[in-house]
């Protein structure tokens, strides 16, 4: 089991839990929660980059795009939520099991600066919006924004909670202001933007939405939702499937809303218009040039919000793979306030040094990496690891090669990989329809179930007891 037996989640003001299972009596966020963290992590100034990304569909297909990105993406972000309410760890802990405890630290690694790429994408965005609305250095906002959101992430995840709900009509009020003002200032002609505006195909506009937002997300969906109720055979249907939905459509419908106020931003600007908070709103002045300034400086600072859940995973990611690093110190307690501080001024360093102009090149590796090993872990922990595993399990370091890399799993991740990266050779005109990161996912999956029932290692624990107990009862023993 993990070192710290009380499992203390906040010391000194500081969340101390890392990676270890949070006690019962801190899991109380209902589904109602998890749709607001979720819509708040989501939702910010950059998300309106999709109406730019989707733009040469026309505004239809591209709603029906974003539809079609949420029903991919549900069932895999729902079973990764249950995930964290049966079992109250992040998902790359569980991945110890599926893909071996050094293979999984490793990918954690990865996942880390890919996080932390996010961390400088939206704080790219939100600084060049605040320098261009007060006149002043673009390298103050790239800090201040930085340092406000290392301080949220250190307080950990029952304040994030909280700043996420009581900061959520404040974002609502301030984009539906400047999107009344991009209505009633602009002229925009609706009509010719219904149909296909120029070239594009479904399956890069596909790989685009579930690399930018739903599948991007979903392996870290457990890192929020372990704080969730514990999953429960006696909860009603009603609940089990709002806990299931809540994550998933609180990721996706800014993606809708704020997309399609970005596609008619776009239009008028092709390139960067999608950026609302930053048009001209020529002809308006006085109050309403104040609202709007006003409203622009709170879309901004919502960037707080998914670079929150972007720095707190990424400490959780590198807490994962350095843990056993700590033996039985005492001091492992601060590994995550201090992983929190030097990973956030990493990303500051990434927005400083441009990587919001490589945003593309950026989601096309996020997928091609996440995508296959979230497919392979959601299969094993739904057929096999709910069923075989306790939670003491998942902290136990093997002393053999087998248990710490499984090529088994790291096989058909790897191929998946590489598929999603160079594609099929000359059948690669199917990507025009299907995306080419969900493909690589798929064939992947495939390959992995192949090897699982042809070499099934798997030893029931009594079938006559619930998982969802098992768990619980568990976590309850460990405390």
């Amino acid at each position: 089991m993990p070192k710290h037996s009380d499992n203390t989640v906040v010391e000194d003001g500081f969340e101390v839990i890392g990676v270890n299972p949070i006690p019962k009596n801190e899991r109380n966020m209902s589904p109602w929660k998890f749709f607001i963290f979720w819509a708040m992590a989501s939702g910010a100034a950059l998300v309106p980059i999709a109406g730019k990304e989707l733009y040469n569909m026309g505004l239809i297909y591209a709603i029906i795009a974003i539809v079609i990105a949420l029903l991919i993406g549900l069932i895999p972000a729902g079973l990764i939520s249950d995930m964290g309410r049966q079992i109250p760890v992040p998902s790359l802990v569980v991945a110890r099991k599926t893909y071996g405890y050094m293979t999984s630290g490793a990918y954690s690694l990865i996942f880390t600066f890919l996080n932390l790429g996010y961390f400088g994408l939206n704080d790219s965005v939100g600084a060049v919006i605040l320098s261009s609305l007060t006149h002043s250095p673009i390298l103050y906002w790239y800090i201040i924004m930085g340092a406000i959101q290392i301080l949220l992430v250190l307080l950990g995840a029952k304040w994030l909670e909280y700043f996420f709900r009581y900061t959520a009509p404040l974002l609502v009020i301030s984009f539906g202001i400047l999107t009344y003002f991009l209505f009633t200032t602009y002229t925009i002609n609706v009509s010719n933007l219904l149909n296909p505006i120029g070239k594009y195909t479904w399956g890069g506009a596909l790989d685009f939405l579930l690399g930018f937002s739903i599948l991007a997300w979903t392996y870290k969906i457990s890192t929020q939702s372990r704080f969730g109720r514990p999953f429960s055979g006696r909860e009603n249907k009603k609940t089990r499937a709002g806990y299931f939905v809540a994550s998933p459509l609180g990721i996706m419908l800014p993606v809708l809303l704020m997309g399609i106020v970005g596609f008619f931003g776009n239009s008028l600007n092709p390139g960067s218009g999608w950026n609302i908070a930053v048009l001209s709103f020529p002809g308006v002045s006085g109050t309403d040039r104040i609202i709007i300034i006003i409203a622009a400086i709170l879309l901004a600072l919502s960037l707080i919000h998914p670079n929150a859940m972007n720095l707190y995973p990424a400490t959780a990611d590198l807490l994962t793979s350095i843990q056993p690093l700590f033996g039985k110190s005492v001091h492992e307690k601060w590994a995550q306030p201090v992983a929190t501080l030097l990973l956030g001024i990493g990303g500051i360093i990434l927005a400083i040094e441009g990587i919001l102009a490589r945003i593309s090149g950026f989601i096309d590796i996020l997928e091609a990496i996440i995508f296959p090993f979230t497919f392979i872990l959601i299969f094993d922990w739904f057929k096999n690891l709910r069923h075989t595993t306790r939670i003491g399990d998942y902290y136990k370091i093997p002393r053999n090669i087998k248990n710490n890399i499984k090529f088994a799993s790291l096989i058909p991740a790897f191929i998946g990989t590489v598929i999603a990266i160079f594609g099929i050779g000359p059948y690669d005109y199917i990507f025009a329809y299907f995306p080419k990161a969900l493909f690589g996912s798929f064939i992947g999956l495939l390959l992995y179930i192949v090897i699982y029932y042809i070499r099934p290692e798997r030893v029931q624990l009594s079938e006559k007891q619930n998982d969802y107990d098992r768990f619980n009862m568990e976590a309850e023993d460990s405390q």
